[in-house]
Formats: C-alpha cells, structure tokens, sequence
C-alpha cells in the first residue's frame, strides 16, 4: 500500500531554513526557535542532572533495561576469514557522535534511541528536543543514560544546528511534519534512521472480547488526526462491536478506524503485508506473527502500548509502509562496518588471474598493472 510522502513545499521551506542555520549557526537556530516555539533558550545546550520526579525517571529506566537486555545481544561481533592468501575482516565500528530527536516531555522515546546509542558505542550523544521538552526527569533520565547534552532547540533548525555545528554523524528519532522533513534534507549530509510518519496499527482479533480488539487501537489513535487503525477478524459481530465502541469513544484529535472481515490467518497475512504497518497486535491466533514479512513491530496477546514503553523493542519503528524495507531502531543504526584485508604471503595465483581479467575487461588498465 503506498502512502504519501513529504510535501515539496514543506520540503522546499525546511530547506532554506537548513541552510541558514548551516550559514549563520546559533543566530539563526535562536531566532527559530523563538520563532517557532516562543522562546530563545539563553544556554543552547544544557547539561544532564539528576532531579525530577523519582517515580518517572525509575519507571523510565526500568523501560531502558528491558530494552536493554534484548539489545545488548543485537551488536553484531567482528567477522574473520582467510582465503587466497588474504586474511579478511569486516570490523563493526560506531559513529562518533548522534543526535537523537525527543518530542516534548517523550522520556520513553529518549530511552528507545539512547540504548541502542549507548550500546553501539557512540562517545558522544546529544538529545534535540523543544525548550518545553527540557523537564528534570528528561534531563535525569538523559544522565543515567549517559548523554552528553540536551539541546533545547528543537525542529529541523536544531536538527540542522547539531548536524553542522555540533558535527554529528547520524540523526535518529521521530516527530512531526518539519521534522521529518528536516531529517530528509540533512541525510545529504549524516546518516538518518529513516523518515517517520504517523502512528499505523493493524489489530488481529479472533476469540477476544471487542473490547480487546479495539483497547490498542484506540490507544495508537490517540497519537492525532493522521494516525490510523485497521481491525482484521474472521468474527462480523467482533468487528461491529469494535466499530461501535470507535464511534462511542472517537474524539476530534483521533484518526481514523477500519474494520475488515478476513477468512483467517492466511488473509490477514496478506493484508499486513500490503499495508506493511509501524505496529501490529495479534491477539488469540499467534501464528500470524511469524507469517508476515512487513510490519515495524508485532505484540502478542498485549495491547501495543507495551511496545510503546516497557516491552524491550524499540518504539521508533518504520511508517508509511517503509517496513517493506526497514525495522525498529537498533544498534545497528549507529554502527558501520569496515572492510580489511590484508595479504598474508602469496596471493593464490588464480585469485590474482581473476583480478586482471577483470581489470582488462572493465578497461582500467592501471588496474590491472598494479595486480
């Protein structure tokens, strides 16, 4: 299912405000950030404490642990292999520095992107968030995490301060429009964990009570007017009873329902697969998890907002059908690998013969004198 993309004129726009603040540096993300948000931080970047309510900052890294644990098993080791007389190795090495994107007061999202940074190896890694997002428990939670600095400047202008002035290597995280749009613009210039959308859910209901089936997806609804929901059941009353209690329950700020009788497993497959959604939940038929091939994120028998928090997988997952190609965020996003091979002795005669036939054929005669 295709889904639109960026709109140019917001891209066009995010533009020439990436390339100000590239120009002019704090004086223009400042004046943004007034601009946009009220207010002109008189420290850009502020130092993580602790502080805070000690209830949400505990609860905040009790989420980090549980993440923590499945990905710490996620940083791929070293590979070595000898062939032809070349020992070869492909070594996994972090970026240096990341700039990770919280929406306002979003604690569980810092926590979603600064372990997997942590634990890829970053030195050195920044938080981008609002001026109003810079709470106590942020900046606790930032320390305990290990985070350098919180820059209270947010949208594609701190986006842009941290890529250009900060010199960051990769941007990560989710947001709004202006920010997605901002991240499209600098992956010109670093790496970028993908462009996020709105929040996507397809619910697998069979078995439940209709107030399972549609508890998650109201909850993902509640995200905004963009996101949307879709119910799938081979049950007609289940699906009437869900939409009843959307139209019962919907507010004004809520996305979009649909519902969709399927005859089992194997259709509902199909049609995840072709939406290729953030989240799906499964409930009574397990199975289904296993079947589909694109999707960000599936629970299980738990309604999504356990993925949202404590779960151990990621939240920042991919949107807008992009799971045909892409997961949730992970160490991964942070790492590279670097090719090494090193001739030990006498290359293989053979393996060298391969080397100027191809030389010769794709015309790089230096090439093939040097072999």
């Amino acid at each position: 299912m295709r889904r639109g993309g960026l709109p140019r004129d917001v891209v066009k726009g995010v533009e020439a405000v990436v390339d100000d603040v590239a120009e002019r540096g704090l004086e223009a993300a400042l004046r943004y950030s007034e601009q946009f948000d009220g207010v002109k931080p008189s420290a850009p970047i502020v130092e993580p404490r602790a502080g805070g309510d000690p209830a949400v900052v505990k609860a905040a890294l009790e989420a980090a642990e549980s993440l923590r644990r499945v990905y710490k098993r996620l940083v791929p080791p070293d590979a070595v292999d000898y062939y032809g007389g070349f020992m070869r190795l492909v070594s996994w090495r972090p970026v240096d520095k990341a700039a990770l994107y919280v929406p306002a007061r979003y604690i569980s999202t810092l926590v979603m992107l600064a372990v997997p940074a942590s634990l890829a190896g970053v030195r050195e890694i920044y938080v981008v968030t609002p001026p109003r997002g810079v709470t106590e428990e942020l900046l606790a939670v930032a320390k305990e995490l290990g985070v350098k600095g919180v820059l209270q400047i947010g949208g594609p202008h701190g986006l842009a301060y941290a890529v250009f002035h900060i010199g960051v290597d990769v941007v990560a995280g989710p947001g709004g429009l202006y920010v997605q749009a901002g991240k499209y613009v600098l992956s010109q210039y670093v790496g970028v964990d993908g462009i996020e959308g709105p929040t996507e859910l397809v619910v697998y209901a069979e078995g439940v009570a209709p107030e399972v089936a549609a508890k998650g997806a109201m909850a993902q609804l509640e995200h905004g007017p963009t996101s949307f929901a879709h119910v799938l059941s081979p049950d007609e009353e289940l699906l009437r009873a869900v939409e009843e209690i959307y139209r019962r329950e919907k507010t004004s700020s809520m996305g979009p329902l649909h519902v969709k009788k399927v005859a089992g497993v194997e259709e509902a497959a199909r049609v995840v697969d072709e939406i290729a959604p953030e989240h799906l939940e499964v409930w009574g038929r397990r199975e289904l998890a296993f079947m589909v091939k694109n999707v960000g994120a599936v629970s299980i028998n738990a309604p999504s907002p356990y993925l949202d928090y404590v779960a151990g997988i990621c939240h920042v997952l991919p949107t807008g059908g992009t799971a045909r190609w892409r997961g949730p965020v992970t160490p991964l996003n942070f790492l590279k690998p670097i090719g090494v091979a090193e001739a030990v002795g006498s290359v293989d005669p053979a393996l060298a013969e391969a080397a100027r036939v191809l030389a010769k054929y794709e015309g790089f005669q230096r090439h093939f004198e040097a072999i």
